[in-house]
């Protein structure tokens, strides 16, 4: 496992330690506050669906299981080695790599990322036996594997009749759900879009826009066949997956040559030219596609170890301002102002935990009332605003509380936003503070 892996292991587990000792830490708060409202943060806190979804998938995350098909030469392998940003499977211009199902473990160090099924093209599959096709196999090979998500791969540069292999997937997809009693994703990914004209652009970021509509007019036309024949697909997106290789020392190599490389070389080779397209796009297709939450956090931790962190941090913040929503429809006024503070507090430190520093409740709520002081008020800027809704409801009951949840929600999500900026982005103090009131003032006029 590498030093990044490692340290973002420890980053979440450290997030997950703060959550358990929730609990606890709410004990601990000043006698002042009722037992009454302690049990609801309780409650409220550690009863949350999906807050308790993403903790224990922290430690139930497993490799995502996928399996590519599609004809010979569509860049099966290519595929595979741009989704795992390193050299995994072997790739060849002039012949096909994949003469059988191959199944590919990217991994870091010890530890399996993904694990990938690689086949051979469907149209040029041959009969078995009398009994048994080439396709009845695959699919028993696919459903004994059992897979996540299916990539139907296509060809970018020329229109292949694609009939064939899209009766073959609807075949696949029913015996998949007989077989499991779950639909099968599928994501279709229209490959070598590099190779459209004018080819000579390879970089993404220089590609003209007269080859972005051929590329996406390609992507139309498959779209078309497939929406007729009556293939559910889940999405479909066009692609590049070309890299150009090097060994650590420098010298590039044509991917002819690099199976006559030392295999440490092989194991080690780096990017010398990186011309992938739409790649950070496919993943959040996949990720939505897998229906296994465990899988779904598989993949996130396989390749996207830079994003996850933020990408959690977001999500509690989007779970706690939902949790401080639903504290506000109380209709007593003032009741659930320490609720909803506390709910605050126990968010910033989660945030906090998530960036690797060990931080107590106070320190949280000292990171809230600093943030506060902004506008000269020695609470949360949006707290009294809340509490005030709360009193329309004197007059019109059931209208205030409807009013203080979205304010709730929006002063909540500020704090969070700011804690992620501080914590987790590491922006310096008042760079947030400023932040804050920007939006703070902005929340007012809506």
């Amino acid at each position: 496992m590498n030093e990044d892996s490692m340290v973002l292991e420890e980053r979440l587990q450290n997030m997950k330690n703060f959550y358990n000792k929730a609990s606890d830490l709410i004990d601990m708060l000043p006698d002042a506050i009722p037992v009454k409202v302690r049990d609801f943060l309780k409650k409220t806190i550690l009863g949350d669906k999906d807050l308790k979804k993403l903790m224990d998938g922290i430690d139930s995350h497993r490799p995502p299981r996928m399996f590519l098909i599609g004809r010979t030469g569509v860049g099966k392998s290519s595929l595979i080695n741009a989704l795992c940003d390193s050299y995994v499977a072997r790739v060849s211009d002039t012949k096909s790599c994949t003469e059988t199902a191959e199944s590919y473990q990217c991994k870091d160090g010890d530890r399996v990322l993904m694990e990938i099924l690689d086949t051979r093209g469907i149209a040029e599959s041959e009969a078995v036996n009398a009994r048994q096709s080439a396709e009845d196999m695959l699919i028993k090979q696919i459903n004994e594997f059992s897979p996540d998500v299916a990539i139907f791969m296509l060809n970018c540069t020329h229109r292949d009749d694609i009939l064939e292999d899209v009766e073959f997937l609807k075949k696949l997809a029913k015996n998949y759900y007989k077989a499991n009693s779950i639909r099968l994703p599928i994501v279709v990914v229209v490959n070598k879009a590099d190779e459209m004209a004018p080819t000579r652009f390879k970089n993404p970021a220089e590609y003209p826009q007269s080859k972005i509509n051929k590329i996406n007019e390609q992507v139309q036309y498959y779209k078309e066949i497939i929406v007729k024949s009556g293939l559910k697909i889940d999405n479909i997106i066009a692609v590049s997956s070309l890299i150009d290789w090097m060994t650590p020392d420098g010298i590039e190599v044509n991917v002819e040559e690099i199976e006559n490389l030392p295999r440490q070389d092989i194991e080690n080779l780096q990017m010398a030219f990186d011309g992938r397209y739409q790649m950070e796009e496919l993943l959040d297709i996949l990720e939505a596609a897998i229906q296994d939450f465990e899988a779904q956090v598989g993949l996130r931790m396989a390749v996207r170890l830079n994003d996850v962190v933020k990408r959690v941090a977001k999500q509690l913040n989007a779970i706690f301002s939902a949790i401080s929503a639903s504290v506000a429809l109380s209709p007593i006024p003032v009741a659930d102002m320490y609720v909803l503070l506390l709910i605050q507090v126990v968010l910033v430190g989660l945030i906090a935990s998530l960036s690797g520093r060990d931080i107590s409740l106070e320190a949280a709520k000292e990171f809230i009332l600093s943030l506060a002081g902004v506008v000269g008020a020695g609470f949360t800027f949006r707290m009294l605003a809340q509490q005030g809704t709360k009193l329309i409801n004197l007059i019109s009951p059931g209208i205030g509380s409807s009013v203080s949840a979205g304010v709730a929600y929006i002063g909540t999500n500020t704090i969070g936003t700011a804690a992620i900026m501080y914590y987790i982005e590491g922006k310096d103090f008042e760079t947030v503070k400023g932040k804050f009131e920007e939006n703070r003032r902005k929340a007012n006029k809506d």
